[in-house]
């Protein structure tokens, strides 16, 4: 496994975090997940359940070890100061400033290890203007331009299907800690990586964001590349957007006039009358089932794709071509359903890293490892200090 013998130390809660560290989990690391006494992290009740575990919580927690430990106390504090001194990484998504006050915060823990590779995320960062509002990702998305730019028919902004800020901030922390790792092998020292989720929605706008005086927003209504209803009721996206696909679509419809006509030269003509083009394709896309036309589009090479639900996709044969879904049994619950791996290798491919853990389920085993006696164990998991909550 290309991560293996790498610990990683998982104090984060929610999206980012966690789908930053499962990356490291899938290909070998030994992710170690801090939660706080009581609940642990709030996905584990979050969304729909099989009674196991959520959906959110399993599918971000795939082969993590559970450790819970309170903070806020000083025996919390110092066992997670001991794990530290052999971690390779450590990743908190806490507001700027929280880590800081608990003692673990960078200065403390590079003391202890050099090595170590440590990594904040956050909504807006720590020195930001912003660093104390409290954010998730839409007000980020808001914030940035990013829902100014997805608008619906109306006119209005629209929430987009998935939180882009939350996993764009994930996969450039991922980025990050990679790549100080590889510096670690090269000069032996550790760093502090930081990125947060205002980063990544402006560095994703790096085709848009233009500054001088007086830009306006480019309009994203292009009729070519976007979004029709065949004559059956089946929905497709025709994504023809340069100039030889407009050349192949006009011939495909039996419409030369269109490719003549000079209002629809450019791509940018055919958004400045978006209002005379798109009537056009819709009467036209509407004599056809979608099958039909999609059909039509492939032989011309003219990119087009329908549009599915997750269960029609969940079918799809591409999803089984690259295991994008896995199941395996579970003791609890029997066939566990768990989203794969999004990377391919040739020589070192990730691993079937098992399920995600109970509340605390590995506690003990790291508080030994620790040095910690079975009797202060028992103490503080009785205390609440360490350990799942305790039933009444």
């Amino acid at each position: 496994m290309k991560l293996a013998g790498l610990r990683v130390l998982d104090l984060t809660l929610f999206l980012p975090g966690p789908y930053l560290t499962l990356a490291l989990a899938d290909h070998g690391a030994e992710v170690i997940k801090i939660e706080p006494p009581g609940e642990g992290d709030p996905t584990r009740h979050l969304g729909l359940s099989d009674g196991a575990s959520t959906v959110y919580f399993r599918n971000l927690n795939r082969g993590k070890k559970s450790v819970v430990l309170d903070l806020k106390s000083a025996t919390g504090r110092d066992a997670l100061l001991g794990l530290a001194e052999s971690a390779d990484v450590f990743v908190e998504s806490f507001r700027p400033g929280v880590v800081e006050r608990l003692g673990v915060g960078y200065e403390q823990l590079s003391a202890r290890n050099p090595r170590l590779v440590y990594c904040s995320i956050s909504a807006f960062g720590s020195s930001a203007p912003y660093r104390d509002r409290p954010a998730h990702d839409l007000a980020v998305e808001a914030l940035s331009g990013v829902l100014s730019m997805n608008v619906g028919r109306d006119g209005n902004p629209a929430i987009p299907g998935v939180p882009i800020a939350d996993l764009l901030c994930a996969l450039q922390g991922l980025a990050g800690i990679l790549m100080a790792l590889l510096r670690r092998e090269r000069t032996g020292r550790g760093q502090r990586v930081e990125t947060s989720l205002l980063q990544g929605v402006v560095a994703l706008q790096s085709g848009l964001v233009v500054d001088y005086p007086g830009r306006k927003p480019v309009p994203r209504d292009n009729p070519t590349y976007r979004l029709y209803c065949a004559g059956d009721g089946g929905w497709f996206f025709l994504a023809c957007g340069n100039q030889s696909f407009w050349l192949k679509l006009c011939e495909l419809l039996g419409r030369p006039d269109l490719a003549q006509d000079p209002r629809f030269g450019s791509w940018m003509d055919r958004i400045e009358h978006h209002d005379l083009l798109h009537p056009i394709l819709t009467v036209a896309f509407a004599t056809k089932p979608r099958d039909e036309w999609l059909r039509l589009l492939a032989a011309r090479d003219i990119p087009a794709a329908r549009v599915q639900t997750l269960a029609e996709f969940m079918r799809d044969p591409a999803v089984a071509h690259h295991r994008l879904v896995v199941t395996y049994e579970h003791p609890e619950v029997g066939e566990l359903t768990l989203m794969g791996l999004p990377i391919s290798f040739s020589e070192t491919p990730g691993r079937d890293a098992g399920p995600p853990p109970t509340l605390g389920q590995h506690t003990g085993e790291i508080l030994t490892e620790l040095g910690y006696p079975d009797t202060a164990i028992a103490d503080l998991t009785a205390r609440g200090i360490v350990g799942p909550k305790r039933k009444e």
